[in-house]
């Protein structure tokens, strides 16, 4: 189990308190989950997506989304832990048996100063086996975490041997021009559950989106920039390599993160409702 942070875990059903980890013969489906005030923020969407990955791959699931919120829920009881990241991970164990696991990891979540001020990040060439699978693979983790540490950045963005930007390692990135959102095809990347939350608001605030091929060569054409995650919600781009931004401060960031404080003030009290009544 990867960054566990706490004793107790979830295992196939039954809240487990002790030091052994869980090995699956091959790469697992995944969610990473964000809990505030104990509640699975996005957690409908997220179990969609869980199932849309298990489809894509072909691994079975004995577990339905009532069940994970059990579970988190019995994880927030015995642990106190309220606001944290939690990791879902579904597979085929050693012995060809099919588990589900749930556990707490380090999360970490931009400063007051990250929000205000924009972060760095850089480019590399990296293409996903399977964009749109949330699947774990060990040595493309290790090579990103290796990448943010030496060149001291927040965030690495993928681009493929043309030079066509994808999305970030584990965000996704949206460039702006001409009062326009633009983003890379939506066949070409993981779709995150944030970055589906942002597009379903930008009808209301009158924002034009236009999914399009995004090259490194283009780069210093762009006003501003930003990437979207679990953790990180909307995150303003200060530097991309050396080419640099004033994204913090673009009307259409500040728009766009405003009216999402909204959009998840309103699913935590949708979640809390309909889970604690049934």
């Amino acid at each position: 189990m990867i960054n566990r942070i706490h004793q107790m875990y979830w295992l196939s059903g039954e809240v487990k308190a002790d030091d052994n980890a869980l090995f699956f013969e091959n790469p697992p489906v995944y969610e990473v989950i964000r809990l505030m005030e104990g509640i699975p923020l996005f957690f409908e969407a997220h179990m969609e997506r869980l199932e849309h990955s298990l489809k894509l791959v072909g691994y079975p699931s004995n577990f339905h989304k009532k069940d994970y919120y059990e579970a988190i829920r019995k994880l927030v009881e015995s642990t106190g832990i309220m606001n944290n990241n939690i990791r879902l991970e579904v597979g085929k164990t050693e012995d060809d048996i099919d588990q589900s696991v749930l556990y707490f990891v380090k999360s970490s979540y931009p400063t007051p100063i990250e929000y205000n001020s924009g972060v760095d990040v850089m480019t590399t060439e990296v293409v996903r086996e399977n964009p749109h699978a949330k699947v774990f693979y060990e040595g493309y983790a290790g090579k990103i975490a290796a990448l943010r540490q030496k060149e001291q950045v927040y965030e690495v963005l993928l681009h493929n041997s043309s030079g066509v930007l994808s999305e970030g390692s584990r965000s996704n990135l949206f460039f702006i021009k001409d009062d326009t959102l633009i983003s890379a095809k939506s066949e070409t990347i993981l779709m995150g559950i944030t970055r589906d939350k942002l597009l379903g608001i930008l009808d209301d605030l009158k924002i034009k989106l236009i999914e399009r091929d995004i090259h490194i060569s283009e780069l210093e054409t762009f006003e501003a920039c930003f990437i979207s995650g679990t953790s990180i919600h909307i995150l303003s781009i200060k530097k991309i390599d050396l080419i640099t931004y004033s994204s913090a401060e673009h009307p259409i960031i500040k728009r766009m993160t405003d009216a999402f404080r909204g959009v998840v003030f309103q699913d935590i009290i949708k979640t809390r409702r309909q889970y604690h009544n049934d």
